[in-house]
């Protein structure tokens, strides 16, 4: 029939692949050392120092990379994945190994700490950028849902990586820690060193790029073209902002001091609220189809009614709602990650996913600097009702697009692939 569109590409289950296993075992080891360390490093530098100034100066080198995305990801799609895949890595760990013989010798000061600690944050994200872009020429048959497995295992990894430091530090102490971390990078490594790795491309001239600002500028463009990663991304910023490490703290505050729920209380919600985070993100992953707008229809309904009820002074009731906040949040961050790697090229992934990032932070910056402001001026409950309304502000984004998205064609997968013929076989 004259109009109908064609049904969207289904793609097969990931886990079949024995590639795509062997590469999953490796990031995931990876990112439970990564996960250990985002945790057991800020106590590690308060058993030092006692500072909440040092701890909040180190924790703000992670958002700090976030800033150099876009150029980074500009050189990935330039010379390949392969660029910062095993050097991301090999940063990594002369960072962290540096930083842990001075901690063995008894010699860590700030300014040590610092230069190490963003040297493994830099690797970090060098890491992060070569293997997040080069997902699609590993895996071409089942990228999208490749990427959203990996994001559940990266969700999985956060809840894990806090019990090993609980578990762990009576142990080994953070010392013990520091190196499980450095062991952790060996994991990818290996993987690369039995023949699991992006494909190789080839470089092109500095004649035919002049420069790596021109080459980002020339990747908005091609990423503004798809309109249906721009609609799901600029959709979801509301949602970026209202669910951000600021919100988190928020919410703990909230339960400590207005529902008088216990320390031991507030970690079970925690446990409780990231297990509906992993469910989120599991059943993005194991959807057959990609379904961008029904996902953030869903999330958009539930994460601010959720909002709105942690206003009752119920424990149970904040706890529920906190639970179906953060099972919503997880499923459009992986959705997110999915229609980048579903839609785009794959010579602008690299591009695509730093400046993405650039745009996502912004919110998760300034909401901790807003969040404050909102409480001083009218209570800690109108905080609550503030950020529900904000949230509610991607309906409107919604229905803005709505009728635009419909106008899409349902998948451009199969053309994007057919565009990859630099990309020989690994």
């Amino acid at each position: 029939m004259a109009g109908t569109k064609p049904p969207e590409l289904v793609e097969p289950a990931p886990w079949r692949d024995r590639r795509f296993r062997v590469f999953a075992a490796g990031n995931f080891a990876n990112n439970l050392g990564e996960a250990a360390y985002k945790v057991g490093l800020p106590l590690y530098v308060y058993d030092l120092t006692g500072s909440l100034t040092t701890m909040s100066l180190m924790a703000a080198l992670a958002p700090a990379m976030l800033l150099i995305s876009p150029w980074l990801g500009a050189v990935v799609d330039r010379w390949g994945s392969r660029v910062f895949v095993v050097p991301g890595l090999l940063v990594q760990l002369g960072g962290a190994l540096t930083l842990n013989l001075f901690a063995m010798g008894g010699h860590v000061s700030n300014v040590v700490l610092f230069p190490l600690a963003a040297v493994v944050q830099l690797g970090g994200e060098m890491y992060r950028s070569g293997w997040i872009a080069g997902v699609k020429g590993m895996f071409p048959d089942n990228a999208a849902r490749s990427r959203a497995v990996l994001s559940s295992l990266f969700v999985t990894s956060n809840i894990v990586g806090p019990l090993i430091v609980a578990a762990g530090v009576g142990l080994v102490g953070y010392l013990g820690l520091l190196w499980f971390n450095v062991a952790t990078f060996l994991a990818p490594i290996a993987v690369w060193l039995v023949g699991v790795h992006p494909p190789a491309k080839s470089g092109r001239s500095s004649a035919e790029h002049p420069g790596l600002v021109r080459d980002i500028i020339d990747g908005w463009r091609i990423i503004k073209q798809e309109k249906r990663v721009m609609y799901v991304q600029i959709t979801a910023l509301p949602l970026q902002f209202v669910s951000g490490v600021g919100v988190v703290s928020l919410m703990v505050w909230y339960m400590r001091s207005h529902l008088g729920v216990s320390a031991s209380g507030v970690g079970i919600a925690q446990g409780i609220a990231n297990t509906g985070a992993l469910a989120g993100s599991i059943y993005i992953a194991a959807r057959a189809t990609a379904r961008p707008r029904a996902v953030l229809t869903a999330a958009v309904a539930v994460m601010t009614a959720a909002l709105f009820l942690m206003v009752v002074p119920v424990a149970p009731v904040f706890v529920l709602s906190m639970t179906a906040f953060f099972t919503m949040r997880s499923a459009v961050t992986a959705t997110c990650a999915m229609i980048i790697v579903k839609y785009l090229p794959t010579d602008v992934l690299g591009r695509a996913e730093g400046l993405f990032n650039l745009i996502s932070g912004i919110p998760l910056v300034v909401a901790p600097l807003i969040i404050p402001l909102v409480r001083d001026a009218w209570g800690d409950t109108a905080v609550l009702l503030f950020l529900g309304s904000t949230a509610g502000l991607a309906l409107l984004l919604l229905a803005r697009f709505w009728r635009a998205w419909a106008d899409q064609v349902p998948d451009s997968l199969g053309a994007a692939s057919t565009s990859d013929q630099g990309l020989p076989a690994t």
